[in-house]
């Protein structure tokens, strides 16, 4: 932000960016948990830099392990128009103002978008899952074995939001209990029907072959279309496992430390990589004010 005496200087500044916008726009694409939103699920911090996206037009696109029962009101408290990318990847939600690219199929609604699978559906993720839980014996829960009132208790969140975190179509959030060798064998497993397991800021998600990179490669061409951001930097923020193909995937990757751990965990492999060193909505504050200047 700046400001300026003179309202001449101020209409020439402005007709700068705005030029400078058209000819190198950027699409942000952000993490929400440990990301844009802190421990308490709040992204106050972050409202300087998501009103300076606003102000210049920038779009922001979330992509998260929730649901899209869980980021539709999220997208509308901030204003949103871009699509969203759920449940890792599995699942997009276009609003009304945004085509659908041709060759995808619409599977349903949520509020005032529409959605598409990518990936494959959590009813078969549970039951593959599930028999190799009974059959070898692996040790771990997920949110279809818990109660709406388990679920609220295990995340913090409201009972409200915590059945909104329930009505998952393609991902299945789980916690480990198991030794490491378990865990590592039953990752392998997965694999054999087609199954990722990632590691998230919470919860392991088991998933298809589908990531948050699939989201911002299929938004990225479909915003360049709608927005015209022909010459676009992508930017892209995260701070856990299941962020890091997306941050690969963009121009300039932005690693949130942990909040856990207070330290950034990946090392993605974009062509600029940003490490900030504050966590959660300061931190995602900081560095895009930085890279908007």
């Amino acid at each position: 932000m700046f400001t300026t005496g003179a309202s001449g200087d101020t209409q020439e500044m402005s007709s700068t960016i705005a030029r400078s916008h058209r000819t190198n726009p950027y699409l942000v694409f952000t993490d929400l948990d440990g990301t844009l939103l802190d421990e308490q699920y709040r992204f106050d911090a972050a409202l300087p830099a998501i009103e300076a996206l606003r102000e210049r037009s920038v779009p922001l696109v979330l992509a998260s392990s929730k649901t899209l029962a869980e980021m539709v009101p999220l997208a509308m408290s901030l204003n949103l128009t871009a699509p969203l990318i759920a449940e890792n990847g599995g699942i997009i939600g276009f609003p009304q103002a945004v085509e659908i690219p041709g060759g995808l199929s619409v599977a349903g609604r949520c509020g005032e978008f529409r959605y598409v699978r990518t990936g494959i559906s959590r009813d078969v993720i549970r039951s593959v899952s599930l028999r190799l839980r009974r059959q070898m014996g692996f040790r771990f829960a997920g949110f279809a074995d818990w109660s709406t009132e388990e679920i609220a208790l295990r995340t913090g969140l409201s009972h409200a939001a915590a059945d909104s975190a329930s009505q998952r179509l393609a991902t299945e959030p789980i916690i480990w209990t198991g030794t490491p060798a378990e865990r590592t064998a039953f990752r392998r497993t997965l694999l054999r029907y087609g199954i990722r397991m990632l590691r998230g800021g919470r919860f392991d998600h088991l998933m298809g072959k589908t990531d948050k990179s699939t989201g911002l490669r299929l938004l990225r061409d479909v915003l360049t279309v709608n927005q015209d951001c022909s010459a676009a930097t992508i930017i892209a923020l995260g701070d856990s496992q299941n962020d890091e193909e997306m941050l690969n995937a963009a121009d300039v990757a932005v690693v949130l430390p942990s909040m856990r751990t207070g330290s950034c965990m990946l090392r993605p492999k974009a062509p600029r990589v940003i490490y900030a060193t504050q966590t959660a909505s300061h931190g995602w504050n900081a560095e895009v004010l930085k890279l908007l200047g």
